[in-house]
């Protein structure tokens, strides 16, 4: 893990001094995000939630490639 120089050490107080510290400082966000994947995973969704997610899912591939360059789309092929 790279060391952040003296410059931007005062605005990363979060930062791990070593691989474990980081480790360490992580664990309660791994914790709850653990638990949150869980919740998820064991939620059933409707087949009208299916259909609504992926209609999402295609509108914002279709937004995001609306301000791409032709040639530099991410979702269609132009």
């Amino acid at each position: 893990m790279n060391k952040p120089t003296e410059t931007f050490a005062p605005y990363m107080k979060n930062y791990g001094q070593t691989p474990e510290a980081q480790l360490e400082k992580n664990k309660p966000l791994m914790k709850r995000l653990k638990k949150w994947m869980e919740k998820k995973q064991a939620e059933e969704i409707t087949e009208e939630e299916a259909k609504q997610r992926k209609q999402q899912w295609e509108d914002f591939k279709e937004t995001i490639d609306s301000f791409r360059p032709t040639g530099h789309k991410l979702y269609t092929e132009e």
